[in-house]
């Protein structure tokens, strides 16, 4: 009789929670109101050709419809490969406009899969720090956040680019 619904539910009774995610359109559609106002739903996109379980959408064909997403939730987390490609060779491609159609749409966008000890692209010079402030101020776009097995890598990038010296 485990309920992952109930448990959030319950949770979030006790204990101010900040976000929740879930690949599942169903899922989140289901607290959506049942939760504080304060607690971001985000949807998390998988592979573009994987089938989202209670659409049966492609996450691919889901990416084209971002205003269904903002009916359930108020953010969505893409793989950064969704934003930026990067070819066979390991050559960053051009960037996508999933940034700004997700802003347009009134959806907040976090990038996933940073990590350190992955190969970078070769545009980044293999510098993790390089990688993290193309996604946070590169002059063309701004994600609102990223996801990272090593958070202070996001977080030294950050502070090397808006730190000031005397």
């Amino acid at each position: 009789n485990m309920s992952m619904r109930k448990y959030i539910l319950s949770v979030s009774r006790r204990v101010n929670v900040d976000y929740i995610s879930s690949p599942e359109a169903s899922f989140l559609t289901s607290i959506s109101g049942r939760v504080s106002n304060n607690t971001k739903l985000v949807f998390r996109f998988l592979d573009e050709a994987t089938l989202e379980p209670s659409t049966k959408e492609t996450y691919g064909s889901m990416l084209k419809n971002l205003t269904f997403i903002k009916t359930f939730a108020s953010g969505i987390l893409v793989p950064k490969k969704y934003i930026w490609p990067v070819s066979p060779d390991n050559y960053l491609q051009p960037y996508t406009s999933i940034v700004d159609d997700a802003h347009k749409a009134g959806l907040e966008i976090y990038a996933a899969d940073f990590a350190n000890d992955f190969t970078l692209s070769y545009n980044h010079s293999y510098d993790p720090l390089t990688e993290s402030l193309s996604f946070i101020d590169n002059g063309a776009f701004s994600v609102d956040g990223i996801l990272t097995d090593f958070p202070v890598t996001p977080s030294e990038a950050i502070g090397e680019c808006f730190f000031l010296p005397y």
